[in-house]
């Protein structure tokens, strides 16, 4: 299978695009998601994030990652992912 990102655009995702997750949340999991829920998990520290897929303005996949210390002691952090998401359609072709 012959696959073209040219199409697509990648890049972290703001609380303004909270819209476009949650469809592609409930699409892929079949729950709801609180724009509350979605703030403290990815905005509210500066070290979680959520980087998405777009075709054109649609989200179409999405990696969420939230930062964990440590240790109480260091300031070093372990990243989690919390979440990765793709639309079934684009599934399986390397996004």
């Amino acid at each position: 299978m012959s696959v073209k990102f040219e199409n697509l655009s990648f890049r972290k995702l703001k609380i303004s695009d909270y819209c476009e997750f949650r469809k592609l949340f409930y699409s892929c999991f079949k729950k709801k998601l609180s724009f509350e829920f979605y703030k403290w998990r990815y905005f509210s520290d500066k070290f979680s994030f959520c980087y998405g897929a777009f075709e054109k303005y649609k989200l179409i996949a999405n990696v969420g990652m939230v930062s964990i210390p440590k240790s109480k002691n260091s300031n070093d952090i372990i990243y989690s992912r919390h979440s990765s998401m793709v639309l079934k359609k684009y599934r399986g072709i390397g996004i």
